[in-house]
């Protein structure tokens, strides 16, 4: 049953999260995504007691900055992008883009506090995390049926007089089969990202996994981009190249940066670094799957993976 908290954590953060979607383009939601680190940090100090070091404060410090940055490239640009004439035009879409922003960070709180429920049960619980992973996937399921599919169908909106109707959408699939396939395929690349990312963590190390996070940020972009110039410029999901980009592009480096100065991969001349804090990769990608070696020893809480260890997954 307690499972059900973070479970509930994970659907309102992954809620927001969608929600600022809809007004952000999809490189702005990636790299705002790097605030969890920060959000996890905070909280971990306040509701786990833990002692952060000097270089973690400083990795916190550049990510809020880069995120500032990205930020302010964001509101700049929408204020750019709207025509020159109408002022109210370009205010409502400089609000539009703040209140998506909020929508994502307040996201990013939610994932934060189920990371910190989750390492909470798994150092007082015992519970093995891949067990952790698939019970929130049933409690999540339980939410969305008995809840919030409940509470959108009865919520007036434009969805056949719902805010969210599922009996239309269950048609929608059954008679769109390209929709179909295109759920199947985020199911399936939500899947192999996670086990893809777990075994890159486990038999390589978090630098090579914090690389292969910035270089996923940037394809997104650069695809973008190349969708907004060279496919379609009125394109939905297309962004176009502003004067303030280099102050997103700017903020992204500060991000990751700052990531990995946070967790010791990028070390700052004359700081005192716990070195049994810092990542260390597993023998094989087989032993990610062992509980003995993702919890070696579950009497010792120093071993047990923690809430910037979950953070970074």
């Amino acid at each position: 049953m307690i499972v059900s908290v973070p479970a509930m954590f994970d659907l309102l953060g992954t809620g927001f999260g969608m929600i600022g979607f809809v007004y952000l383009p999809a490189s702005i939601n990636q790299i705002l995504g790097g605030s969890t680190i920060v959000f996890s940090s905070i909280f971990s100090v306040l509701f786990l007691g833990k002692r952060m070091l000097c270089y973690n404060w400083i990795g916190v410090v550049l990510c809020i900055v880069g995120i500032s940055l990205v930020g302010l490239s964001n509101v700049l640009a929408a204020e750019h992008l709207q025509p020159a004439s109408p002022s109210a035009a370009s205010s409502s879409a400089s609000a539009n883009v703040a209140f998506g922003m909020s929508m994502n960070l307040l996201g990013q709180v939610f994932a934060a506090s189920q990371i910190i429920t989750e390492e909470k049960m798994l150092k007082s619980l015992k519970i093995p995390p891949m067990q952790v992973v698939g019970y929130e996937g049933v409690w999540g399921t339980i939410l969305m049926i008995c809840i919030v599919f409940p509470v959108n169908y009865f919520l007036p909106g434009e969805d056949n007089g719902s805010n969210e109707n599922a009996y239309d959408t269950y048609l929608m699939l059954c008679n769109n089969h390209r929709l179909l396939c295109l759920i199947c395929l985020y199911i399936f690349s939500c899947s192999t990202y996670n086990i893809a990312g777990m075994m890159v963590t486990g038999s390589l190390s978090a630098v090579h996994r914090t690389m292969l996070e910035a270089s996923r940020t940037m394809v997104i972009w650069a695809l973008n981009l190349f969708v907004h110039y060279f496919v379609d410029p009125t394109a939905g999901f297309g962004e176009a190249w502003t004067p303030y980009s280099y102050i997103q592009l700017a903020g992204f480096v500060v991000v990751i940066f700052g990531q990995t100065v946070y967790g010791g991969l990028l070390r700052v001349p004359g700081l005192t670094y716990d070195d049994a804090k810092l990542p260390v990769p597993a023998q094989s990608p087989g032993s990610l799957y062992s509980p003995v070696a993702l919890l070696r020893d579950r009497d010792d809480d120093k071993d047990v993976l923690t809430a910037e260890d979950l953070a970074k997954l």
